[in-house]
């Protein structure tokens, strides 16, 4: 623990952090626990928080946009993604894309994006 409050959490590689962050949300007595990437010169002083990752659901995606590279398109539209979770990577449950999303806590989140697929169907 920092004397100005924050919890430092130290992993032995950079996917063990990513598990951690993957299974959230964390409560500590019955207060959420948010978690960050701490950047590499963090102003612990700092105390109004800018940006927060949060999960975002991402619905009836088609097959073809199950791909990293499409789904880190997708997820841009929102924020900086951070993590997609198991089910999404090993693509084991359809119904929708979870993805750990970096946000500007200064803007309004987007209830729906809107893409154009590869065979210029739009999809909201």
């Amino acid at each position: 623990m920092h004397d100005s409050g924050w919890l430092i959490f130290a992993f032995s590689s950079k996917l063990e952090m990513l598990d951690i962050l993957g299974d959230g949300p964390y409560f500590v007595f019955g207060q959420p626990l948010i978690l960050k990437v701490m950047l590499e010169f963090f102003d612990f002083t700092t105390t109004n928080m800018m940006h927060m990752s949060i999960w975002v659901r991402f619905s009836n995606l088609p097959l073809n946009c199950w791909s990293s590279i499409c789904l880190s398109k997708i997820a841009s539209m929102t924020g900086k993604p951070v993590h997609c979770d198991v089910p999404t990577t090993s693509i084991t449950r359809l119904s929708y894309a979870r993805i750990l999303i970096e946000v500007d806590l200064q803007v309004d989140l987007p209830t729906s994006v809107n893409i154009v697929l590869p065979n210029g169907l739009p999809l909201t």
